[in-house]
């Protein structure tokens, strides 16, 4: 514990030390794509991001090469300007003694010569170093469109569930000049930025502030999407509303204001036709873990989906029993998956403004509020067999109303080049409430029902979410030499209630097997988190570098479950259910100490990380029985990086880390949940830890002079001591792990397995221009792999997974007032299981899609959207093979057509089907929600600029 009192020390004398920074450079050449000559006497600027007085100028030689020094390290904006090209704009990230730049393409401007234009269209992206970069000007795109259209027509781009994906990984971040955008929110960032604003479009790994400031990589970087804007001022946004039949309505706009290294944001929109604009925050908001240091949102999960949970995947609202747990992938949520019928009113605000040369601030609010309304229904296949049963059916209504606020900031003050200060707080606030009447079914092996239930639930949820992340860096007068230290801490509350009554039938051959469930409960879960890694970085040799790192952590959940039942004499809930109450409390400390060591050698990076962890992890248990858990783990976690980056064309990057899991608190409460009387959940409080190890690769082309560029990923993890599901079945009326359960109910508790999981997906484009048809056609193919294991009854199944995917984009690049994407996603699913061979789980499903926009004479505007979805090898009744097309006619007029009148005709065939197919180790699922049908509405838009 010594090694702490030097290195605050030195954090605290960070304002005032007086030392000189490390100075660098940079170097590159210009260069002509047409003719493969050197540019030039082109004029070169390079300005500082946070400090606008800091510039520096070149002349590029005769052959197109240029040379700046005496720089500090940080972010730059390069700028080339000459006669007869486009000017070239860049940003540019120094942190060597010579950074090379490589090859900058300049373009041929166009060029009147006896009435004839020649043009030269700029490459649609260039690599330099680790960042891939998108020109905007490379494809002509319709003057109404965001920056969500644009990022689609850009090779290796893709759009799944309302989701970006980059490269086959999706997209976490968007900064706007390099500077948050709304939180963490990409959605609402690329859906409110106008895309003839944009100039280009960068996308990168950034690395946590303490990476981004010692050059390490400590494993928390996230894909970012970078828009450079056109203009250093400017103001931009739109307001529309309109209504149609069916009492569709929407309403809504933005404004923006940019002023140099200021800009404020202002968005907002009420409907009631699915425009949800969700974020991962306004789904689980508040109600979630991660407090502190613990890596973002959590989901409430029992160790995997729940028959009774109306869709089949995670439950976020889920109560009874409650407690954090579990780990999910917010990319999953982003946008588009709330099923059914929604109306949405919400709003923000972005402001981000340079106050000082020393000082930055950013920060968002957002408000969203969300009624649903849907019906779904269900069908499950268990493969193989869960001992009798072999399928389960369900049928639920419901509606809820979700209320979510969201507070992100950023402070960045930075008195020198020696020395910086971030502090990003956040806040979230959320409530609930939801209603179900549900009905469900089990079938045996000849199809003949074995148990029924139906159920009437009301819950509310509540909670809150404060997270502060304070980053202090200080660097001293030997190059390479810095100190870092990232302090978090945050509290996370959760609450609420649940009124449910249900009646369960286990054995429908025999009258009177019945059971009624009429009871209350209320939870409340309470979390405090705190973690510090401070990281001291020392140059060894002209090429190397060594890191110290030092990561401790603490976590406390609290957790209390209390359930009652009605009792028919005092007509009240006064009976209490022990079954189904619980309180529990638990804490983690985790000590993580290691060593890396970073070797720098011409277009190489190798980064080499040795951890030692130890974690001890105590649970105790007061009610309704006394239980103690007191568990050390200790383990050793190598990581080692290697990237090339070959001048500005090519990059590579193979990577391979090691990281543990450790149970959630959710996940070790044993209270039983019987929100669903027929699938009934439990923890387990003997869960240990999971130790994964991940190998990726990505490797990265582009080829500026011919406008090619190819992409390709790789990554594959192996999970030891997986925490997979048990699910056993009662023969019987039994107990099962001291749990008392009727014939026909199912029982499913989380475990470890000594079977590890396996985990892959490829995934390569290849973009080049399609002259013929004055587009950019991007190729992409890929596949997934999964092998997860699971306990069903006494026997031990292995479920392994594939996916194979290919597509193709086909982005015009004809002119503005006609603007077209044509598009196919396909992929083929097989599953197979080591307890049978059942092959239902197979299928096929594509998207064929075009988007067309066509601004004819006198304002006249046709909008086309029309997607073919197909779904093959599923059962009629969750099939799909349905055209969804909607159209608009529209009319610009006013100044400049900055109004607009549109009469759109939404799923004009009247064929959507919100239908889904999910594959677990265990079973496959079918679902099919509510959908809005077929509606027309006009909407009046006005832009201004």
């Amino acid at each position: 514990m010594r090694i702490r009192v030097p290195l605050f020390v030195i954090l605290l004398s960070l304002c005032s030390s007086a030392l000189h920074a490390q100075t660098v450079g940079v170097k590159g050449k210009f260069v002509d794509p047409a003719t493969h000559a050197g540019v030039p006497a082109v004029k070169v600027t390079l300005a500082r991001f946070d400090d606008t007085t800091d510039v520096h100028h070149a002349t590029a030689l005769d052959d197109g090469s240029f040379t700046l020094s005496g720089l500090q390290p940080g972010g730059y904006r390069l700028e080339g300007v000459r006669l007869g090209y486009t000017r070239l704009r860049t940003i540019v990230r120094v942190d060597k003694p010579v950074q090379d730049l490589g090859v900058l393409a300049m373009v041929s401007e166009a060029v009147n010569v006896r009435g004839i234009t020649v043009t030269e269209s700029p490459a649609p992206a260039v690599v330099h170093g680790d960042t891939t970069e998108f020109r905007a000007s490379a494809v002509k795109i319709n003057r109404d469109a965001t920056a969500e259209d644009l990022v689609q027509k850009m090779p290796g781009v893709t759009m799944e569930s309302g989701q970006v994906k980059v490269q086959g990984e999706a997209v976490q971040q968007v900064l706007v000049n390099g500077r948050p955008f709304f939180g963490s929110d990409p959605t609402a960032a690329m859906r409110n930025l106008p895309a003839e604003v944009v100039d280009r479009i960068q996308v990168y790994d950034r690395g946590s502030d303490q990476a981004e400031f010692s050059g390490f990589d400590d494993g928390q970087s996230q894909k970012t999407m970078n828009f450079i804007m056109r203009n250093a001022k400017a103001k931009f946004g739109k307001v529309y509303g309109g209504g149609g039949d069916d009492q569709r309505y929407q309403a809504g706009g933005n404004a923006s204001v940019i002023r140099g290294t200021t800009r404020l944001t202002a968005i907002g929109m009420s409907n009631n036709i699915n425009q949800q604009n969700f974020s991962p925050q306004d789904l689980v908001g508040a109600l979630t873990g991660g407090a502190g240091g613990q890596g973002g949102p959590r989901m409430m999960m029992f160790g995997g989906p729940r028959p009774g949970g109306g869709g089949g995947g995670p439950q976020i609202f889920r109560m009874g029993g409650g407690g954090l747990g579990g780990g999910f992938d917010p990319g999953n949520f982003f946008v588009g998956q709330q099923g059914g019928v929604s109306t949405t009113h919400s709003g923000g605000l972005n402001l981000t403004a340079q106050l000082s040369k020393t000082f930055t601030a950013s920060g968002s609010a957002f408000f969203n509020q969300a009624l649903n309304d849907n019906t779904q229904s269900l069908a499950r296949e268990y493969v193989p067999p869960q001992d009798s049963t072999a399928a389960y059916v369900q049928s639920t209504r419901s509606n809820g109303k979700n209320a979510n606020q969201r507070l992100d900031g950023r402070f960045e003050w930075t008195p020198d080049s020696l020395n910086s200060a971030i502090y990003a707080p956040r806040l979230y606030y959320q409530n609930n409430r939801t209603s179900s009447l549900g009905s469900a079914g089990y079938a045996g092996l000849d199809g003949t029902p074995l148990a029924a239930s139906n159920s009437d639930t009301r819950s509310t949820t509540y909670g809150n979410n404060l997270t502060n992340k304070l980053t202090l860096r200080h660097r001293f007068a030997t190059r390479g030499r810095n100190v870092s230290a990232d302090l978090s801490w945050g509290h996370t509350l959760r609450g609420g209630g649940r009124a449910q009554q249900s009646l369960s039938d286990y054995d429908l051959a025999s009258p009177g097997g019945a059971d009624t469930l009429d009871l209350v409960s209320n939870s409340l879960t309470v979390t405090n988190a705190y973690s510090a890694r401070i990281a001291l970085t020392e140059p060894l040799a002209k090429a190397w570098q060594a890191q110290l790192i030092y990561n401790p952590s603490f976590t406390r959940s609290a957790a209390d479950a209390r359930a009652l039942g009605f009792d028919a004499l005092t007509h009240a809930y006064d009976l209490p259910d022990s079954g189904q109450s619980n309180s529990f409390l638990a804490r983690t400390h985790v000590q993580n100490g290691g060593i890396a060591a970073l070797y720098t050698h011409g277009v190489w990076r190798w980064l080499t990380n040795l951890s030692v962890q130890s974690q001890r992890l105590q649970s105790e248990q007061t009610y309704p029985a006394s239980r103690t858990v007191d568990q050390t783990f200790g383990d050793i976690l190598p990581s080692m990086q290697l990237n090339g980056s070959f001048t500005s064309r090519r990059s590579l990057r193979l990577a391979w880390n090691t990281a543990t899991n450790v149970p959630g608190i959710g996940q070790l409460q044993n209270v039983v949940d019987r929100s669903n009387p027929l699938a009934l959940t439990a923890g387990n409080a003997s869960l240990r830890e999971s130790y994964t190890n991940n190998v990726s690769l990505r490797f990265t082309e582009a080829d500026p002079m011919h406008s090619k560029s190819r992409f390709v990923f790789v990554n594959v993890s192996r999970t030891s001591r997986p925490i997979g599901n048990a699910t056993f079945t009662a023969v019987s009326d039994t107990t099962i792990e001291g749990v008392a359960m009727s014939r026909g109910t199912q029982l499913t508790v989380p475990l470890n397995l000594d079977e590890p999981s396996w985990n892959g997906n490829a995934f390569g484009v290849y973009s080049r221009p399609a002259k013929w048809l004055k587009s950019i056609v991007s190729l992409n193919a890929g596949g997934s792999f999964t092998q997860t294991p699971t306990r069903i009854g006494s026997g031990l199944n292995i479920a392994k997974n594939w996916a194979l995917r290919t597509g193709a984009v086909f982005a015009s690049n004809i002119s503005p007032n006609l603007d077209f994407t044509l598009s196919y996603q396909g992929s083929y699913n097989l599953s197979r299981n080591s307890l049978s061979s059942n092959t239902s789980g197979d299928y096929y499903a594509h998207t064929l899609g075009l988007r067309l926009n066509i601004v004819g004479p006198h304002g006249v505007v046709v909008r086309d959207e029309v997607n073919h979805s197909l779904q093959s090898g599923v059962g009629s009744a969750y099939g799909r093979n349905a055209v969804l097309w909607n159209t608009t006619l529209g009319k610009k007029f006013l100044k400049d057509n900055r109004g607009e009148l549109r009469v759109t005709l939404t799923d004009a065939l009247d064929q959507d089907r919100a239908v889904g197919r999910s594959i677990t180790e265990s079973y496959v699922q079918d679902t099919r929600d509510r959908t809005l049908g077929r509606f027309a509405q006009a909407v009046f838009t006005y832009s201004f600029k």
